[in-house]
């Protein structure tokens, strides 16, 4: 059969950057009631588990009820709302908005073809939200948040999300809230500074560590840089947008972090499986399923391990297949050599 192809495709996007202590505080949150997570960071299991004792009862009954319903989502959703500049400002959004607004806002964003559906079970039709967990069944857990949505009362929700934010905030980021904000600023800057110079696509590649190609209906990235994620970027969609939270990089961590993180570098290299991952890779590109062949261990396993190795920039992957950045491997001694000679 003859086939001519006269369909619009997206050669391009535009990126657009944003920072904020409110979505790091929202990630802190997302992090915390993620346990599977919790010995895959930049800081130690031991770190978190310590933290979570720590927290009020008060706050751990909040994070319990997130941890079970995924709430962390819709506090990211109604932060992508519109540009809060404090804390008080987005309590009090969310504490003004109509029940259909709150609903609509936690409710997630599937596709465009699915925005009516999401409008329409925010007025509380039941067939809409029917229709809206049909079609993200395959999703990890958006059909249960949905679910959810359908039955909860909206002002225990809304006290909810007040309660946790307002309380992830002053027990566990408030005393580091400038230190936090400068990280974020300075990553910001350095991705700012970096656009003026470098193509877009290869701006995003660097900052979440693989390739990303246009999609027909994305027309803007947004990158969103952390720190307490680290090494992990998680990744949304919004409406024409796809959104990155990305591990600020190696240049943007404070003093103290740098100690750190040269640290945790250099362990990442001191693992066995991390090694054989980068000889396989050494010889060639490989896809995921290629590397656990070949080690005989599980998928999760070896995720885990690339997860680090790409956070050092050591690795990329692009199209599923990945690589091992060669000219990275060059740069270890000398950004030894470059921290011991600080004064």
């Amino acid at each position: 059969m003859n086939f001519i192809d006269m369909s619009f495709k997206r050669s391009g996007y535009e990126v657009e950057l944003q920072y904020s202590i409110l979505f790091e505080c929202a990630l802190g949150i997302a992090m915390i009631t993620y346990p599977k997570i919790k010995d895959k960071l930049d800081k130690p299991a031991y770190y978190w588990d310590q933290l979570r004792e720590n927290l009020s009862d008060s706050l751990e009954k909040e994070l319990q009820y997130c941890q079970e319903h995924n709430t962390w989502k819709i506090l990211l959703q109604i932060l992508h709302s519109q540009d809060f500049d404090s804390l008080s400002n987005f309590l009090t959004y969310i504490s003004n908005l109509s029940d259909q607004q709150l609903k609509y806002l936690s409710l997630p964003y599937l596709e465009e073809s699915q925005q009516k559906l999401r409008y329409l079970a925010s007025q509380g039709d039941m067939d809409a939200m029917d229709q809206m967990i049909l079609a993200c069944k395959h999703h990890l857990f958006f059909p249960q948040m949905i679910h959810f949505l359908s039955e909860v009362d909206l002002s225990e929700l809304r006290g909810h999300l007040i309660a946790v934010m307002e309380g992830w905030y002053a027990e566990v980021v408030e005393k580091d809230s400038e230190a936090i904000t400068n990280l974020l600023k300075r990553d910001y800057a350095e991705k700012q500074k970096m656009l003026e110079k470098t193509p877009y696509e290869k701006v995003v590649e660097w900052a979440v560590g693989e390739e990303y190609k246009p999609e027909p209906n994305i027309s803007k990235v947004l990158l969103i840089p952390h720190k307490i994620y680290r090494p992990w970027t998680i990744q949304a969609n919004l409406e024409g947008t796809k959104v990155f939270y990305y591990p600020i990089s190696q240049n943007s961590l404070s003093d103290d972090d740098e100690v750190e993180s040269l640290a945790l570098l250099y362990k990442a290299l001191g693992d066995e499986k991390r090694l054989k991952i980068m000889k396989l890779l050494y010889e060639k590109e490989r896809s995921l399923k290629e590397i656990t062949e070949i080690l005989a261990i599980g998928k999760t396993t070896v995720h885990h391990h690339l997860a680090i190795l790409k956070s050092a920039h050591i690795v990329k992957v692009k199209e599923s297949t990945y690589t091992l950045i060669h000219h990275s491997l060059s740069r270890l001694e000398p950004m030894l050599i470059d921290y011991l000679r600080k004064g």
